[in-house]
């Protein structure tokens, strides 16, 4: 049993001795543009404005786990036996995932990238529980930012997102957001 408590103080330390120092949760908002990329699940809609917010939490200097959600709010062409129409849809994409993080110039900039699933939710049926429609698609992610001041509270940089389903491509999306951060 103290052999036990020993492991466990021990792999304790070891974990604040790989941590971050300051702070480790970073809270960010974005915006810019989404666009669909393939699939035919997304024919008809055009480039769309994306907003974006994030949470990020440094478990060790190098790696955080994040959750985001992007929201993007593209015109849907459709079509009926009266003519030809557009309606504004949203698609909303909640991602659960990873990212390795490189610290750069005395930790005033920071390279990301990552990987997770993002849940696919739209006001558009095709998309939103569809026959063929996946709810779960593949995310990966990558960027840059930088501090603002000498205290790195603030960070400013952009992020792409890039979100498929497995298999052959019914639905694909790419977010280019612009992000503001604070962390504590």
């Amino acid at each position: 049993m103290r052999k036990l408590r020993l492991l466990v103080l021990a792999s304790y330390f070891s974990l604040i001795a790989l941590g971050q120092e300051g702070g480790r949760n970073t809270v960010g908002i974005g915006a810019g543009g989404g666009f669909p990329s393939g699939g035919y699940l997304t024919d008809g809609f055009y480039n769309a404005p994306a907003f974006s917010a994030s949470y990020e939490y440094r478990v060790f200097r190098f790696l955080a786990p994040e959750v985001a959600v992007v929201n993007l709010l593209p015109n849907l062409l459709n079509g009926s036996e009266f003519g030809n129409y557009i309606t504004r849809e949203r698609v909303t994409l909640l991602t659960l995932g990873l990212r390795v993080v490189a610290p750069l110039v005395h930790h005033r900039v920071e390279l990301f990238a990552g990987a997770g699933a993002a849940h696919v939710s739209s006001s558009y049926y095709e998309l939103n529980g569809g026959l063929f429609s996946p709810d779960w698609l593949l995310q990966l992610d990558g960027g840059g930012r930088a501090a603002l001041g000498r205290r790195h509270r603030f960070w400013i940089g952009p992020t792409l997102r890039f979100y498929r389903d497995g298999g052959r491509p019914t639905e694909e999306w790419v977010s280019l957001t612009a992000d503001f951060g604070f962390r504590f």
